[in-house]
């Protein structure tokens, strides 16, 4: 063999392949279309509908059989956009450099059977086992008990125990936030010079509880007492000219002064605290996108999961999204995404379907909002060798699906199906029916994706997360503002038959109010007084009809005062009784949530547009309306151009009609 031959070819194609050019890498961007914001793949717009992977061990790989059996149907039936789990700890299992193997065969994966497919990989910064041990004192700390040491004798997911008290890395920690930046770039580097560059969109940063930046523990503890934690908390409250203090306690967080409320004054740490907290998580998610946009050579997609508002189980303070706007005003950050809302009013046959987030607030600053799609269809585990799982209930599952996917395409969204599986496997929508109406329902959705988007809501709902700072913020100190004034009001509220739109009180003066019948102030109990002067002057009048729940404006985070109250809605409060009372063209409600049937007689009075009646879901917007029903039975369905149609609709289903023709699409 001639070696001399042989070391001069090696060495031959090494330089080649060193001076060869990056290959180029797919460009992805979001950018105001027809009216909403939309993504750009390779300069062309796209409906955004992916299909994506579970993070569970047997489910998560491209490349293993059983999940590339479900990318294969989900490419069949048209999807090339794709989302894919990757965690830190398995790219970095030890220290010193990062491997970006896996990465390169998770999108390879996709590309070995969607050649023209794209990706978007959901990076986990979790720190690995062996950091942690390294960094003991990086690690969150709770004020409530220390570490939890769960048994385990089967494989678990990485994100398995984050509502415990769990070792994590405390997200004040700068070493933990550095090692993060660096890998994140590290990664970037290294999969920018390989084949898979052409298919990488985008970054999906993901840490906290399930990858949804929520605290460490958040539902049942309360973090973080952390040496990182303190040292953020120091600062914090110096640079606000104040005394420097140890993080609250337990008791501390507990305390209320006036029913469910804190007093600014007298509970000041506690909310500086929980500012502190939830403005530090806003700043990581900015920061880390910030890092992706740099470090890769082409518009590269970046965002995450926040802006949850629906159901956050009365632990808004503690571990919710409440600094939307910080994150929302970043350049760095292209889209966000929530779940859908949790319970019998959201989830089941007959719910809304609707997302945690405040979807229109999103739409309003320029972001995409991507829907998670994650509800089992009706699989029943037979244990039988032929046939382990089983549907059934083949009907609710056509319907769970059309009212879910329609939730976001309506309201100007996108989504993507997060297949779990039955056993956490990949597989949810595996059976050929399912996939079959997944396809004729994503082909009628690109067509009127290519239409110009006009809403269709004439029912505004305006929520607050500012006032959760001052509320109790442990599980029943509050039975109110969350349980009642958000989640059981936006249950009932969109059983009504009319369409519904959603924002922030920060975003009521960037709305067309002109749209909107009524205007609904569902937990705004803090208004600055330039907020109860705008609803005063330019909300409430205009023949228009504006609802109050509870007391409106009753703090502006210096101090309690029912005049606040009284100035926003021109009513002698409190009222002689506490039930739904009309004042002209003003409602007050003192103790929410307002039922459907009361929804239903003020939107009525108001003139907004009934689409149906009995309690069914409705969700129009973008050229299309979708009714959702339980029950079933004879309808009138009303189009808002005077056309109306009489149904009979079928208990559990989900019908799809074009808004201008009246045409049924499915």
């Amino acid at each position: 063999m001639d070696l001399t031959l042989q070391r001069r070819t090696f060495l031959h194609t090494a330089v080649a392949a060193a001076a060869a050019p990056a290959p180029k890498s797919a460009s992805a961007q979001i950018r105001l279309w027809r009216g909403k914001p939309t993504l750009f793949i390779r300069d062309q717009p796209a409906y955004a509908c992916f299909y994506s992977l579970t993070d569970c061990p047997g489910g998560r790989f491209s490349f293993e059989e059983g999940p590339r059996q479900s990318i294969n149907q989900f490419v069949d039936a048209g999807f090339k956009l794709f989302q894919l789990d990757l965690f830190l700890s398995d790219c970095w299992p030890k220290p010193g450099p990062l491997s970006a193997g896996l990465a390169r065969r998770q999108i390879r994966g996709i590309l070995d059977v969607c050649p023209d497919g794209v990706v978007v990989l959901r990076w986990h910064v979790n720190m690995p086992e062996w950091w942690k041990e390294q960094n003991p004192g990086e690690l969150t700390r709770y004020a409530n008990g220390d570490f939890e040491k769960p048994e385990r004798t089967v494989p678990v997911r990485y994100i398995q125990d984050d509502l415990r008290r769990s070792p994590r890395a405390s997200l004040a920690s700068e070493k933990w936030m550095q090692a993060a930046r660096d890998k994140t770039a590290e990664l970037l580097k290294a999969l920018a010079r390989v084949p898979e560059a052409k298919a990488l969109a985008g970054l999906h940063v993901a840490c906290g509880v399930y990858g949804e930046w929520h605290y460490w523990g958040f539902m049942r503890n309360e973090p973080d007492l952390s040496q990182p934690m303190q040292d953020r908390y120091a600062e914090y409250r110096r640079k606000l000219g104040r005394s420097v203090e140890k993080v609250p306690s337990t008791e501390e967080r507990k305390a209320l002064d006036q029913g469910i409320f804190r007093h600014p004054k007298k509970r000041e740490a506690v909310i500086d605290y929980y500012r502190c907290q939830q403005e530090l998580v806003a700043d990581r998610i900015v920061d880390l996108c910030a890092v992706v946009k740099k470090n890769w050579p082409a518009p590269i997609l970046t965002g995450t999961f926040y802006g949850y508002f629906f159901s956050m189980f009365d632990r808004q303070a503690t571990g919710g999204h409440l600094e939307l706007h910080k994150v929302l005003r970043s350049p760095h950050v292209d889209y966000l995404s929530a779940p859908q809302a949790y319970g019998t009013l959201y989830r089941d046959i007959g719910g809304s379907g609707v997302t945690r987030a405040l979807i229109e607030t999103i739409r309003l600053n320029g972001k995409l909002f991507l829907d998670e799609m994650d509800q089992t269809p009706s699989w029943k585990w037979l244990n039988n060798v032929d046939t382990a799982y089983q549907l059934t209930d083949l009907d609710a599952d056509y319907a769970l699906i059309r009212r879910n996917v329609l939730e976001s395409f309506t309201r100007g969204a996108g989504l993507w199906y997060y297949d779990f599986g039955p056993g956490n496997q990949s597989g949810w929508w595996a059976d050929t029916r399912l996939m079959a109406d997944i396809k004729k329902l994503k082909d009628i959705l690109e067509r009127y994706h290519q239409r110009e988007y006009e809403p269709a809501g004439d029912v505004l709902f305006v929520f607050d997360t500012e006032v959760f700072y001052y509320t109790g913020s442990i599980q029943g100190a509050d039975p109110i503002t969350d349980p009642l004034a958000v989640n059981r009001t936006m249950g009932e509220a969109w059983r009504s038959g009319a369409a519904v739109e959603t924002i922030h009180l920060r975003d009521l003066e960037k709305v067309d109010l002109a749209r909107f019948k009524v205007v609904v102030f569902a937990n705004t109990w803090l208004m600055t007084a330039a907020q109860r002067k705008y609803v005063r002057e330019r909300v409430r009048g205009a023949n228009r009809h504006v609802v109050f729940q509870g007391f409106p404006a009753y703090t502006d985070g210096l101090t309690f005062n029912i005049e606040f109250s009284r100035e926003v809605t021109g009513i002698p409060l409190p009222p002689a009784q506490r039930t739904l009372t009309q004042y002209g063209n003003t409602w007050f409600a003192a103790d929410p949530p307002i039922q459907m049937t009361d929804w239903r007689k003020i939107f009525q009075a108001a003139g907004a547009h009934l689409y149906i009646d009995g309690g069914e879901i409705i969700h129009a917007g973008g050229g299309v309306v979708l009714v959702h029903t339980k029950g079933g039975g004879q309808r009138r369905l009303a189009f808002r151009n005077g056309k109306t149609l009489e149904l009979t609709l079928p208990p559990k289903s989900s019908w799809l009609f074009d808004a201008a023709t009246g045409e049924r699409l499915l």
